[in-house]
């Protein structure tokens, strides 16, 4: 029971997980691009969209890939190339959902604390933001290959298992992909929106204020007027 367990439910919850990501997503896209209205098409719209985008490719390639290497018993059979270009897209699709959400954290930054000036175009910040996605996830290219364990027997793995491999490479590439896919968006998520509070909190101190000043000048005219 022990092993085959817990790798039984390993399995059920990623299925399920990834039918719950395309319904909702698919959801959310539907009805961003079927059922908007006959109007200019929002910045925030054009941002979300790329958002539920980038979570159905983590459903469809990231975990969909995972339920088949756990079915798989972890072995490879697709070959090297594909053992690379999967390595690839895993990351690079794990990697823009966060990053979409860098984005829509930015456009919101400039519309809120900035709204005199000019605004990125929301097409152009989107592709960007794939582009950018690209930097944390070509390394794969390299990093993973198709290794032969024994006759017959693959697995799809990183050359840091390999023992002429220095140790300290391993780290400087987990040191780059740890902060490019974690700490930078952590920072920069945590920087923008306590920005866009600052703001805000300072806006409703002064409208408060104002507001104080004004109710405590009607006594006074009313004096002045009788």
């Amino acid at each position: 029971m022990g092993p085959r367990y817990h790798k039984s439910v390993r399995i059920a919850i990623i299925i399920i997980m990834i039918a719950l990501s395309v319904f909702g997503n698919s959801v959310v896209c539907w009805k961003l691009v079927f059922r908007r209205r006959r109007r200019r098409v929002s910045k925030a719209r054009v941002l979300f969209l790329n958002l539920a985008i980038a979570d159905l490719h983590v459903a469809c390639i990231t975990m969909t890939s995972q339920v088949v290497w756990e079915v798989m018993g972890r072995l490879w059979i697709a070959g090297d190339v594909f053992c690379r270009f999967l390595k690839f897209l895993q990351t690079f699709v794990l990697v823009s959902s966060t990053y979409m959400l860098v984005s829509i954290a930015l456009d919101r930054h400039i519309v809120i604390v900035t709204p005199l000036a000019p605004s990125p175009d929301p097409w152009k910040l989107a592709i960007a933001t794939w582009a950018l996605s690209l930097l944390p996830s070509l390394p794969n290219l390299y990093v993973f290959r198709s290794m032969e364990v024994s006759p017959g027997k693959c697995y799809c793995t990183s050359i840091f298992y390999d023992r002429q491999t220095p140790k300290y490479h391993r780290q400087v590439y987990m040191g780059f992909v740890f902060f490019m896919v974690f700490i930078a968006p952590l920072v920069l998520l945590v920087a923008l929106y306590a920005g866009i509070l600052l703001v805000i909190w300072r806006q409703g101190a002064k409208s408060s204020t104002t507001g104080q000043q004004t109710a405590s000048s009607f006594p006074r005219a009313k004096v002045r007027v009788s």
